[in-house]
């Protein structure tokens, strides 16, 4: 089994020192040593995501072909994609 370590879920908000915080999609209290519920949400995944859908935005954009031979990414997850980026941005940025 996989191990865990704190702030790998990004539902599990307010962990303390100890791991300890409560689930946001659930609102039980868990241990971020804990096995992923189902809702877990692997950051590295998030942040592949996010990057293809930046990236398919970005050809789409760039495309001079009428019709674009690339599809325009769905407007919320483009919009999640850019916040992401931002705040990924704000937090290496030193």
């Amino acid at each position: 089994m996989r191990k865990f370590y704190c702030g790998e879920c990004v539902n599990l908000k307010w962990e303390d020192i100890f791991g300890d915080g409560q689930c946001d999609k659930t609102g039980e209290t868990m241990n971020c040593e804990e096995p992923a519920c189902k809702y877990f949400v692997d950051r590295e995944k998030e942040h592949r995501h996010h990057i293809a859908t930046l990236i398919q935005a970005n050809r789409y954009r760039g495309d001079n072909h009428v019709p674009s031979i690339y599809r325009m990414p769905d407007p919320k997850e483009l919009g999640k994609a850019i916040d992401y980026a931002i705040n990924f941005m704000k937090e290496n940025w030193k």
